[in-house]
């Protein structure tokens, strides 16, 4: 017996074979086929920002916002400020609990602290600083600082038991206008109150093996810095072939607060600028 089709049937047979097979050959695309170039099997790295003595990962927030939004996804431990090792231990420890790879950024000590945390790592792509120490193996933050203007801070530490054995902290009262000059009062003094005592041996720690000579770097200058001169923020820049930029008006945070949209173009382009 002989089926006989009506003349609209068949041409909706016909429309639904050729939908049928045109989502077949879109399938089999391949999957990194994207017109605007994008990167579909290479997820963006994790931005771990790892904060410096007398702050916390609060600072961070301003750029951690721009960030998330631009949709990267970030990491900012807490450092307890007693020790380097203990320190590094911490920042190893939210690297291996983070799949995937990784880019470090960090700011005043933090920046020793990353540098050591990264040795021998191959999940971390590279290494942002901001206003940091960057020391070479044997190194500490004292050790980096001869010959160069001391930090403000020393002047203005109060110890919270015995004196130069105790962790200490700055004197509120003279935090905003040597840490934060730049910032306005309101924000200063947001920073203040997230303090952390520092342990006063981290100036004199020294360093261990460190992951700038086989990992690429990012350096931004903070051009009116009290803390770390900024002739010395220049040279440690230069001795590590860091891409540098310099923000002329920043105080010691100001290159990640004030600035931090232009920190986080400096971020992105170590992701854009580093093999997935």
């Amino acid at each position: 017996m002989t089926i006989q089709l009506s003349a609209p049937f068949r041409l909706r047979l016909l429309h639904l074979v050729i939908l049928t097979t045109a989502l077949l050959l879109l399938s089999a695309l391949p999957a990194t086929a994207d017109p605007e170039g994008n990167k579909q099997n290479d997820p963006r790295p994790t931005i771990v920002l790892v904060h410096g003595a007398w702050a916390g990962p609060d600072g961070w927030d301003r750029v951690v916002a721009v960030l998330r939004k631009d949709g990267y996804e970030t990491a900012t431990p807490r450092l307890d400020l007693m020790s380097v090792q203990g320190d590094v231990a911490r920042v190893r420890a939210t690297l291996d609990s983070i799949p995937g790879k990784k880019i470090l950024v960090a700011h005043s000590y933090g920046g020793f602290v990353i540098s050591n945390a990264a040795y021998g790592r191959s999940d971390v792509l590279g290494l942002v600083y901001t206003a940091a120490y960057v020391p070479d193996e044997g190194d500490s933050v004292f050790s980096l600082g001869e010959g160069y203007t001391p930090g403000a801070q020393l002047e203005h530490l109060i110890f919270t038991g015995e004196p130069f054995s105790s962790p200490a902290y700055i004197d509120p009262a003279y935090f905003p206008e040597v840490f934060a000059q730049d910032l306005n009062p309101r924000y200063a003094q947001e920073l203040n109150e997230d303090q952390q005592p520092a342990n006063f041996g981290l100036l004199f720690s020294p360093s261990g093996p460190v992951a700038w000579k086989t990992l690429p770097s990012w350096y931004a200058v903070s051009g009116r810095d009290l803390i770390i001169d900024p002739a010395l923020q220049r040279a440690v820049a230069a001795r590590i072939g860091a891409t540098t930029i310099e923000y002329p008006g920043a105080s010691h945070v100001g290159g990640f607060t004030r600035y931090a949209a232009r920190f986080v173009k400096l971020i992105e382009r170590a992701d854009a600028e580093t093999p997935g």
